[in-house]
């Protein structure tokens, strides 16, 4: 089988279950695990975020929205040449990744049709659902159901141990910097998992911009810096975007050092790592009942 993948969890989860080898093409955002990156990259997006700030990223894409554009370029004779079975594709999230409705129009124009699927997952427990659906196209289906089996225990373990925390921090999960946006979809489901309240984020909803004065109101006792698809460093750097609101120092996030930078693809790539995710996230509420993280994937601002 020769498949490409064109969104990030999905290349993570092919990878998971056995299929690296017959991943044949890829996005620019695949990148996880590192073998995917040695892939030819097929979708390239229109927006050079590296080389734009949290609110131009915001403004450019808006703007491809307004004109009607598609936010990727999909290199459809590198596509002919690949030969693939097999395309997925997802219909989450048009900036993280190619609609289905672009890679839709691409795969019309090859000689020959291949299949194409769509891997969607808006809660938690609809991730188990993406691996077993994954696995049931590919015949890879044992392979598939075992990963879910070992996910969704490693998941109820936490959870249980979570679950008789005497207080739970009121948590914040900062997704964008400018303009500010509270997590959404089963980043909050993650946080209650963990043994934390999100009063903001919205379970199984696109995150939307909200006003600093709603968060300050909520005063959150823990903030996690999570701009998606951000490197650690990079929230580092952008990280003034927050701290120069008024009234930061007077956050209870903020007085009792409880803002931290996380790896954001724990959180923003619904596939086996997000338990790797709900795991930190539980170490950052309750540090007394688990390990500490590794360095790699949390930093705190002093």
């Amino acid at each position: 089988m020769r498949i490409c993948s064109f969104f990030s969890s999905a290349t993570e989860l092919l990878y998971a279950i056995g299929l690296g080898r017959s991943v044949v093409g890829r996005s620019e955002h695949c990148d996880y695990p590192l073998g995917a990156r040695r892939k030819p990259i097929v979708v390239r997006s229109r927006i050079a975020s590296d080389r734009l700030s949290s609110r131009g990223i915001h403004e450019a894409v808006g703007e491809l929205c307004r004109r009607g554009e598609h936010h990727y370029d999909i290199d459809v004779a590198l596509l002919t040449r690949l030969r693939p079975d097999l395309v997925i594709t997802q219909e989450l999230c048009n900036v993280c990744a190619a609609s289905h409705s672009e890679v839709t129009e691409a795969v019309r124009q090859l000689p020959t049709t291949p299949r194409t699927i769509a891997v969607n997952a808006t809660r938690f427990d609809e991730m188990f659902h993406s691996i077993e659906a994954l696995g049931r196209a590919t015949g890879r289906t044992r392979q598939a159901e075992a990963l879910s089996r070992r996910l969704r225990r490693d998941v109820e373990a936490i959870r249980r141990r979570a679950a008789s925390v005497k207080t739970r921090p009121r948590v914040w999960c900062a997704e964008w910097l400018e303009p500010l946006m509270s997590a959404g979809h089963w980043i909050p489901e993650m946080v209650a998992m963990a043994g934390g309240i999100d009063g903001l984020g919205r379970v199984g909803k696109d995150s939307v911009p909200m006003p600093w004065e709603d968060i300050r109101r909520y005063d959150p006792d823990v903030i996690l810096v999570m701009p998606c698809s951000f490197s650690i460093a990079r929230t580092v750097k952008e990280f003034p975007l927050l701290s120069q609101r008024p009234g930061w120092q007077d956050v209870s996030a903020v007085k009792a050092g409880r803002v931290i930078a996380v790896q954001t693809s724990f959180f923003h790539r619904p596939g086996p790592r997000l338990v790797k995710g709900l795991r930190l996230m539980a170490s950052l509420f309750h540090p007394e009942r688990f390990p500490r993280p590794a360095v790699s994937q949390a930093k705190a601002f002093a």
